[in-house]
C-alpha cells in the first residue's frame, strides 16, 4: 500500500498593518459675505439717522420761532440776578473795622491807620464784619500783600439774622505796605476791602 502523506496547507492572511484604512474627508466650512446686502443695511441706517437729525432740528427751530419772548426772558433772567445778588452783597456789611484786640467777640477798639508797629515785633490783626441778611450763604475773608495771597478763611453764614465774623494775620513791620484785606462772595465778587499800610514805631 501507498503511504498516505500529510499535506499542509498554508494560509497567507493580510496583515494589520497592510491594511489600508480609508479616512474620512474633512469637511471645511468656508464664510461667504454678502457684501451688497451689507451695504443696503448700512446705507439705509445712516438715512434713518439724518431724518431724525433733521426732523429734531425743524422741531427746535419751531419752537425758537414760536416764543422768542421766553428765550429773551431766560437770557435776561442770569443778569438781573447777578445784579440783584451783587447789590445784595454790597448792602449786607453793617459794620467792618481792623482791630488789635477782641473782647466777648466786639472789636475792642478801631486801629488807626497807617499801623504803627516796632520794628522787631510781631501782632496779629483782626478784621472784625457784621453781615446781616445773608442767610445760608458763603462769604470768604482774603488777605493780601500786594498781589501775593497770604491768607482765605471760609465763612457760611448760619439763618440768624446778624452774623459777626472774624478772621486774623500776623502782620510785621518788615512786610510793610500795600496790605489789603477783602470780604468776597461766592462768586469771587468783593463785597468791601479795607487797605492798610505798616509804619514803624518810634
Amino acid at each position: 500500500m501507498a503511504e498516505i502523506k500529510n499535506m499542509v496547507i498554508k494560509v497567507r492572511r493580510p496583515s494589520s498593518e497592510n491594511k489600508t484604512v480609508k479616512k474620512a474627508p474633512i469637511l471645511q466650512s468656508t464664510t461667504e459675505w454678502n457684501i451688497k446686502r451689507i451695504l443696503v443695511a448700512l446705507a439705509g441706517i445712516i438715512a434713518l439717522i439724518i431724518f431724525f437729525v433733521i426732523v429734531m432740528m425743524k422741531s427746535t427751530s419751531q419752537e425758537l420761532e414760536v416764543n422768542p419772548s421766553v428765550a429773551a426772558t431766560e437770557t435776561v433772567k442770569p443778569e438781573n440776578s447777578l445784579v440783584k445778588s451783587k447789590a445784595m452783597a454790597k448792602n449786607t456789611i453793617t459794620r467792618a473795622l481792623l482791630t488789635l484786640n477782641l473782647k466777648n467777640n466786639e472789636p475792642v477798639a478801631e486801629v488807626n491807620l497807617p499801623l504803627m508797629l516796632p520794628a522787631n515785633k510781631t501782632v496779629p490783626v483782626y478784621y472784625f464784619v457784621e453781615v446781616a441778611d445773608m442767610k445760608d450763604r458763603v462769604i470768604f475773608h482774603e488777605w493780601w500783600l500786594g498781589n501775593k495771597l497770604i491768607n482765605r478763611k471760609k465763612i457760611s453764614i448760619s439763618k440768624n439774622d446778624k452774623w459777626r465774623t472774624v478772621s486774623h494775620q500776623l502782620v510785621a513791620y518788615a512786610a510793610k505796605n500795600n496790605w489789603t484785606v477783602k470780604v468776597v462772595d461766592e462768586d469771587g465778587q468783593t463785597i468791601i476791602e479795607k487797605r492798610f499800610d505798616i509804619i514803624e514805631q518810634q
